[in-house]
């Protein structure tokens, strides 16, 4: 294993936890608040029309099905694709901890039959081609070598596969310097690999369809009054100014987030 590697596996088998939840809840920060590992989580309090968004897809696209969940971290959008109705959902990671993990949690949700947990590297997958009709992923692109990731997904995706990818932006400047100011929340080669313009390029080499969203710039507003009562509603009408600020062509690459399927695989 590569050095490069062997940190990523590092770092995530340290940030796991069996007992921490994938999605902000006021009780979950609670648990975190105290670990400085956790410092950046409060952010996810405002990722509602983005998640809303992908798991959409996801219910419309993996009944029946048979679905990679490409860095399933603790394994949350697994159990989800699998209680939507895939019929068989396979969950790769290179930490050891989070396959443990998500091992757990399959089988305390009796969810066995349908999931299968794996240690993988996700730029060599150990799969046959053409295996899978769709594929996910959730922040795991800007872990790995992305030439060597699209190649892995197209190979290991059907000819009619699609992909539903959630990802951070890295071109607000803001947001870019919160990320360099807090090294110790992220490997060296995170923060040089979020996600810019010039990776969808690439992924257009892989794909003959790429299809992009932009979600939460001014809903970041919100962060703080996570935990008042203002902060629903406050969210709400946050969201309807970012409906309009980001279908801007330049500000939209300022959001935090984008959330993109991908279709077709070309040579295929």
């Amino acid at each position: 294993m590569s050095s490069r590697k062997r940190e990523e596996q590092e770092f995530h088998d340290r940030l796991r936890d069996e007992a921490l939840e994938q999605r902000w809840t006021v009780e979950a920060e609670k648990r975190t608040e105290a670990d400085p590992r956790w410092a950046n989580f409060k952010y996810y309090a405002v990722e509602r029309r983005s998640l809303d968004y992908a798991r959409e897809w996801l219910r419309r696209e993996v009944v029946g099905r048979t679905v990679l969940d490409y860095g399933c971290g603790n394994g949350e959008e697994s159990l989800f694709a699998a209680r939507q109705g895939a019929a068989r959902v396979f969950g790769i990671d290179l930490s050891e901890v989070s396959i443990k993990n998500c091992r757990l949690r399959a089988a305390q949700e009796g969810l066995g039959h349908t999931l299968d947990f794996r240690v993988n590297d996700g730029e060599a997958l150990e799969f046959a081609d053409n295996m899978f009709d769709v594929a996910m992923e959730y922040g795991v692109l800007h872990h790995v070598d992305l030439k060597a990731a699209m190649r892995e997904l197209a190979r290991v995706l059907r000819p009619n596969g699609r992909m539903i990818c959630t990802e951070a932006l890295g071109h607000n400047p803001i947001i870019q310097a919160y990320r360099r100011r807090t090294p110790d929340l992220r490997t060296q080669w995170e923060v040089e690999h979020i996600l810019r313009k010039e990776a969808f390029a690439t992924m257009a080499g892989y794909f003959h369809h790429v299809e992009m969203r932009f979600f939460h710039l001014a809903t970041l507003a919100a962060v703080p009054f996570r935990k008042s009562a203002i902060f629903g509603p406050f969210l709400g009408l946050l969201e309807t100014v970012d409906e309009v600020l980001l279908r801007t062509p330049g500000l939209k690459w300022h959001a935090w987030i984008t959330v993109f399927a991908l279709g077709q695989p070309r040579g295929k």
